[in-house]
């Protein structure tokens, strides 16, 4: 009785070990019959230190970290890392093969689900400027809403760009720019009202000589130092074009006047040469 008692145990001891996973790695192993998992609609945990790591539910919804959440098809909570080793194809893929996409929503999300008083960014691009550097932010969207393109040195030194959404390094190339002007009063037709005042050209060759350079026009130092507006300074140039203006017709005036006066002395001289 002993001996047939010992013998079911040891079968049953090696037929309950040989359906189940060796820590040590297993070999031929059929997919279709072999498998980690659950034959139930309950979710599938993984846990290391006794805390659950990852989780996977009934749909195929796989939540991956600290608190594992399935509510999307993938979810990753903690700092996450993905590194590619490639040079054959491109590295990562986004895309959504589906068409007639509902308007408003995106192809990826990236959020913070509370307010961030400091600077910090959404997403960052880098690479290296050349052979042997590391890598520097290259594109980088703030949570601000500021965009920075190109190598920037240091983005908390950037001692004016509260004032500007979008700082680019190194030049734009586009073939339209459209510049919005805040208010009528921002462009230069006011040179052509009646109260205008027009500087005489004497006052202005006196600007020129001592400054350097025309009334309200910022001088070259100021432009290196400070840069400029392009809205202003388009408002700017138009007004010193119709300044120019009307000096070009306050002198066709004068020219007219003068053609005049020379035809009525021409006249005076040959009636009195007669």
């Amino acid at each position: 009785m002993k001996k047939i008692l010992l013998f079911a145990l040891v079968s049953f001891s090696n037929f309950y070990f040989s359906q189940s996973w060796n820590l040590t790695g297993n070999s031929g192993t059929n997919g279709a019959a072999d498998f980690i998992g659950t034959t139930d609609p309950n979710d599938f945990v993984i846990k290391t230190n006794n805390l659950e790591r990852i989780r996977i539910n009934s749909s195929g919804n796989i939540g991956i970290g600290i608190a594992p959440n399935v509510n999307r098809a993938l979810n990753f909570f903690g700092n996450t890392e993905f590194t590619t080793d490639t040079t054959t194809r491109d590295s990562y893929h986004f895309f959504n093969s589906a068409q007639n996409i509902n308007g408003g929503l995106d192809l990826m999300w990236l959020r913070y689900n509370n307010y961030q008083p400091n600077d910090v960014g959404l997403l960052t691009l880098s690479a290296p400027l050349f052979q042997g550097d590391w890598a520097k932010p290259v594109f980088t969207v703030r949570a601000s809403g500021k965009i920075f393109m190109g190598y920037v040195t240091s983005i908390s030194a950037c001692s004016d760009c509260n004032d500007y959404r979008l700082i680019v390094k190194d030049g734009i190339r586009t073939e339209k720019v459209k510049v919005d002007v805040a208010s009528a009063n921002g462009w230069a037709d006011y040179v052509f009202k009646k109260d205008y005042k027009l500087n005489s050209l004497e006052s202005v060759e006196k600007h020129i000589d001592e400054k350097g350079h025309l009334p309200n026009i910022p001088s070259a130092k100021e432009v290196k130092e400070n840069g400029i507006n392009l809205g202003e300074m388009d408002a700017k140039l138009l007004e010193k074009i119709e300044e120019l203006t009307l000096y070009v017709i306050q002198l066709n005036k004068d020219v007219k006047q003068l053609r005049d006066e020379n035809k009525e002395l021409k006249k005076t001289v040959e009636s009195l040469s007669k």
